[in-house]
């Protein structure tokens, strides 16, 4: 994975760049002496027979698997599963069907659960083990196998907290088994735990592969030049500059819920105090077409993180007589990972040239190692970001209040009736 940022830095924002990088290597530092969770999962290899052993018990018979969970405990394994093709127009080329049940809708999941349960099995992840949404998708699949006489303990298993709670005492009652949720390690982090690995493993990803990426980068935490610093410094620079917008732009369709994670990721660990930039997920070279326009000639309050790998002579050309089209001819003698190559190359060309900043992450490839290693970059930055903002960036006291907010007019609701 090759990290550039010479078209980030101008005059402007080099002093800011390099005043943040000079008080980031002090947790650097305490970093080194003091890794959190987070850091250590690189180098873990304890847990893969657990996840790999429950992998193949529960696809054992499937046709399809649904995933139940929401936020973080739902995007990591999204972003691993598409790495092999999973939420692209190819789909899947190994294992079970997996479906992603991650937002609630009372039609779409009541249709989900009409037919194909005995082919059906459901992996539940909640780490507190009591997420209203999560236990709320749980109890329809309950009552589903229920309905039609199926075995539960065959038909579920799941990830949550190992504390006592809801999600618990339900696997205890109906005897369906569970993973256990690291306790240190929040669900917007947990992409390289279990919640992410173990829907990895049904896609066909190594998670081995996943964590050797991760642990490359955490081989170079001792470097001057530490990219997840650089990007911290760089992040913490546009921000102080007035640039609150944070765009995230892959070239790639096995990137897209990339995009969706870091984007719960980075707002959901900085938006605090007053403090944070707001994430915007985009996808080349589609959003050219919708967001380019505003990117080059809009305000200029955003920067810009473009991901791409290597396209050039992937995929079909074109026929020879387009040669003989003044319209088409620019793409005659090319196959359409030229046309991609060119055009993420030109963006960033063009956005460079109007004084827009941005940084690429070039990517080699699109696996297990490179995602690995981007994912952890990622948490780093994040973790690093905080720091410097005096910010907990595994909290959410936010979202917890809207969360018993929502209970209590649930027992509203339930006295009307």
């Amino acid at each position: 994975m090759q990290y550039l940022i010479e078209r980030a830095i101008s005059d402007d924002i080099a002093i800011l760049f390099a005043d943040f990088m000079q008080r980031l290597k002090a947790h650097q530092t305490r970093y080194r002496r003091t890794p959190v969770a987070h850091m250590q999962l690189a180098a873990r290899t304890d847990d893969i027979a657990a996840m790999q052993d429950i992998a193949v018990r529960l696809a054992d018979g499937a046709q399809r698997i649904v995933l139940l969970g929401t936020g973080g405990s739902s995007l990591g394994g999204q972003v691993l599963a598409q790495v092999q093709g999973w939420g692209t127009p190819v789909g899947q080329t190994t294992g079970p069907e997996l479906i992603f049940v991650d937002n609630l809708d009372a039609r779409s999941y009541a249709l989900l659960l009409d037919d194909k349960l005995d082919r059906t099995r459901f992996f539940v992840v909640s780490k507190s083990g009591n997420t209203a949404e999560t236990m709320m998708q749980l109890g329809g699949a309950l009552l589903a196998l229920e309905r039609d006489g199926l075995d539960i303990a065959t038909h579920i298993a799941g990830i949550a907290g190992p504390h006592d709670n809801a999600l618990r005492r339900l696997a205890t009652t109906y005897g369906f088994a569970l993973l256990p949720h690291d306790e240190a390690i929040g669900g917007r982090f947990s992409v390289l735990t279990n919640v992410g690995l173990v829907p990895a493993i049904w896609a066909g990803l190594d998670p081995l592969d996943v964590r050797r990426g991760a642990a490359e980068i955490m081989g170079t935490l001792a470097a001057d030049d530490f990219a997840p610093l650089q990007g911290a410094a760089l992040n913490l620079a546009h921000m102080q500059a007035g640039r609150n917008i944070a765009v995230m732009m892959p070239y790639a369709d096995r990137l897209d819920r990339l995009t969706f994670w870091y984007r719960q990721l980075w707002a959901e660990s900085l938006g605090k105090q007053g403090h944070g930039s707001v994430p915007v997920n985009a996808l080349g070279p589609v959003d050219q077409h919708s967001q380019l326009q505003l990117y080059m000639d809009g305000p200029d309050d955003k920067f810009y993180t473009f991901v791409t790998h290597a396209t050039r002579g992937d995929g079909l050309g074109v026929p020879s007589d387009f040669a003989d089209d003044t319209a088409l001819a620019a793409l005659a003698g090319h196959k359409m990972g030229d046309l991609v190559a060119a055009e993420a190359q030109a963006t960033m060309q063009v956005l460079g040239e109007a004084g827009r900043p941005l940084r690429h992450f070039d990517l080699a490839d699109i696996d297990g190692s490179t995602i690995g290693a981007l994912l952890m970059h990622l948490q780093l930055e994040v973790i690093f970001t905080a720091d410097i903002l005096g910010l907990n960036a595994f909290d959410q006291p936010a979202v917890e209040l809207g969360k018993q907010q929502a209970r209590r007019l649930l027992a509203e609701m339930k006295q009307e009736a």
